[in-house]
């Protein structure tokens, strides 16, 4: 049976956990992803653990956060005016992601975490920072 090697075009099935066990995403029920491994379309310690896969082999990666997207930085969350904030008022809630600019015009997607009246608490982070992920991974060929 042929196994997965540097260079070699994938199709596999995966599903992303969280570690307390909350899917993130899957492509089950979907048609396979297909990727190149070395290509670094995904993350380079997902696509090198495919290599050494057989054909129809099932595998369980535990990624640690410097692994996915690094670790929460508090300094990237921040209070600014309500009224900096571009979305509607009546569309802004707690969880929102929104796209705000900084100082040089570069724009920065946050989560909306509190809200008041005059402030808004705005998370910088990337959904997944500090978070360690689970891919269980359905290698179904080497093409």
């Amino acid at each position: 049976m042929r196994t997965a090697q540097q260079g070699d075009k994938v199709r596999f099935h995966f599903t992303c956990l969280l570690d307390d066990g909350s899917e993130i995403a899957t492509t089950t029920g979907e048609d396979p992803m297909e990727l190149t491994i070395g290509e670094k379309k995904l993350l380079d310690c997902f696509e090198q653990s495919i290599v050494g896969m057989a054909e129809g082999q099932q595998k369980t990666v535990h990624l640690k956060p410097d692994q996915v997207v690094g670790e929460r930085r508090p300094e990237l969350v921040s209070k600014v005016s309500r009224h900096l904030v571009p979305e509607k008022e009546e569309d802004l809630k707690v969880g929102s992601r929104i796209t705000i600019e900084d100082e040089s015009k570069n724009p920065i997607k946050a989560t909306v975490t509190s809200l008041s009246d005059q402030e808004v608490t705005l998370d910088a982070n990337h959904p997944l920072a500090g978070e360690e992920v689970i891919f269980n991974i359905d290698l179904i060929q080497v093409v």
